[in-house]
């Protein structure tokens, strides 16, 4: 595949084939354009700057190794899981605890009915957030963030310009984060969507 553009004008599917075939700057467009994402999972998950660079590191190297063999329907999607499981094996590792206020959680496998009460209180906290955003942010974020479309796609759902899209994307983030504090937002997102 030849590239006669910008690589930000290709699918993910294009970005993946054009991966599968050595293309270092497409490896380097997708690290640029998820490492924000997947950081922000990994930390409020596991709130160590260093060790969540180092399971990102892990992620793609382990992406660029194997990348002629895996079989990627969708990047956003692949990376999220592959660095929710890195991370939560760490958690499970460290037996870490995540500090929500001055409440502490335990991350365990043996706390599933703490785990799923907790749960449903931050999955009623978040739609209470999500009613408080206007109707065209709160849909291009949840079609973002539950049917996992990318920002192009929901681009042309809407017939809005991409840059519309990121910024709305923004703006809900920040409101709903600013509604529930950071952590529980970032924590819905990645064990509802995930």
């Amino acid at each position: 595949m030849k590239v006669d553009g910008n690589l930000s004008d290709l699918s993910d599917n294009e970005l993946i084939s054009l991966i599968k075939q050595h293309d270092q700057p497409a490896f380097v467009f997708v690290y640029d354009k998820y490492w924000s994402e997947m950081y922000a999972c990994a930390f409020h998950l596991f709130p160590n700057r260093e060790i969540c660079e180092d399971l990102i590191h892990d992620v793609f190297i382990y992406l660029w190794n194997n990348r002629s063999k895996l079989e990627i329907k969708s990047v956003r999607d692949y990376l999220y899981i592959a660095i929710k499981n890195r991370t939560l094996n760490k958690i499970r590792s460290e037996k870490f605890q995540i500090d929500i206020g001055e409440d502490q959680l335990r991350v365990s496998s043996n706390e599933a009915a703490d785990q799923k009460i907790l749960s449903e209180e931050i999955h009623a906290l978040f739609e209470e957030g999500l009613r408080t955003l206007p109707e065209k942010c709160r849909k291009i974020l949840m079609m973002s963030r539950k049917e996992h479309l990318s920002n192009k796609e929901i681009a042309e759902r809407l017939n809005l310009s991409t840059k519309t899209v990121e910024n709305q994307i923004n703006i809900g983030l920040r409101k709903i984060r600013d509604f529930m504090g950071e952590v529980l937002i970032l924590y819905f997102f990645y064990n509802f969507f995930g």
